[in-house]
């Protein structure tokens, strides 16, 4: 009963912050102005932002499980510097809108393998400890990247500077109709996949014991959720930290199953996303400030809490 009230009680935290995102200073309906308003404007940066809380949080989630390691994210595994890094390559040699997005999810399943690799070259049978390492690494050495052909060619690439703020201003509904069906299949295939995640929360050894492919199933989930956050940083920019901070504090605050802590990462990624971009939209009128430097005002202190309080 207990669990049930709070889904129920984040459910109707989640439909607030989509109506505040959708109605908050829009005037009277029968303006077809405001009625263009809501419906171009605001409806796909809403639908943008929820998908990206859904999506990252859930994606952060997953990192944390299959790795665990409670930092790991798209953010401190260099998985976003490396998605901005390949949309910065599409558009540097030429190619398409189409195909930036798919250079996007490339370049980020890319880096994972590289800084998996780069960790078991580090670790010396201490994997867990060269991780973050090998992918705030990473990620420095690919925003250098990045910084270099913005100079070689700073007119063509000036807005993927933008990407190193992640934000919504720009959402359109033709990107929502490609995220959108991106993170429900990515969904799906996590949730067919919960029973043996699950058994990874056991141990490898114990896993491997219950005949689990334990090294298929993380190249697997790993996969699924660089790809999910690929396709969002790839029309988003880097967004940080709720992938982050949002399961660690699930974990802590409520004793869920993992199905629970799936379901939950999903309604509170979502609810703050949308809130943090409707904050940024109106705190500052008529200037706009991204959803991720709000998530970063709000996110640090929180980390430092969370990492101050963790058990040793």
């Amino acid at each position: 009963m207990r669990d049930k009230k709070i889904i129920l009680g984040w459910m109707i935290a989640l439909i607030c912050s989509i109506a505040i995102s959708l109605l908050w200073h829009l005037g009277s309906w029968s303006d077809p102005l405001n009625n263009s308003i809501l419906f171009e404007v605001r409806l796909p940066r809403m639908l943008e932002a929820l998908l990206a809380g859904i999506g990252l949080s859930i994606a952060g989630q997953m990192f944390q499980t299959v790795l665990n390691n409670p930092l790991a994210d798209s953010l401190t595994l260099g998985l976003a510097s490396g998605s901005v890094l390949g949309s910065a390559i599409a558009v540097f040699v030429g190619l398409t809108s189409l195909w930036i997005p798919l250079a996007s999810m490339i370049a980020s399943v890319l880096t994972l393998i590289i800084v998996l690799v780069l960790t078991t070259i580090m670790s010396k049978g201490y994997p867990m400890r060269a991780l973050i390492l090998s992918g705030i690494m990473i990620g420095a050495l690919f925003n250098a990247f990045l910084y270099l052909l913005v100079l070689l060619d700073e007119r063509r690439l000036k807005n993927i500077v933008m990407y190193m703020f992640g934000g919504f201003s720009a959402a359109e509904m033709r990107e929502v109709a490609v995220i959108a069906p991106v993170i429900a299949v990515c969904i799906v295939l996590l949730v067919l996949l919960l029973p043996k995640i699950k058994l990874l929360q056991v141990g490898t050894l114990k896993a491997q014991s219950l005949s689990l492919n334990v090294t298929q199933v993380m190249y697997s989930v790993l996969a699924i959720a660089s790809i999910m956050t690929a396709v969002i940083i790839s029309y988003t920019g880097i967004i940080g930290f709720i992938g982050m901070i949002v399961p660690q504090l699930i974990r802590r605050t409520y004793h869920f199953k993992f199905g629970g802590q799936l379901l939950l990462n999903g309604m509170i990624g979502g609810t703050v996303m949308v809130l943090a971009d409707s904050l940024g939209a109106q705190l500052l009128v008529p200037t706009e400030i991204p959803a991720s430097i709000i998530l970063a005002l709000l996110g640090i202190p929180v980390l430092g809490y969370l990492l101050a309080t963790q058990p040793r």
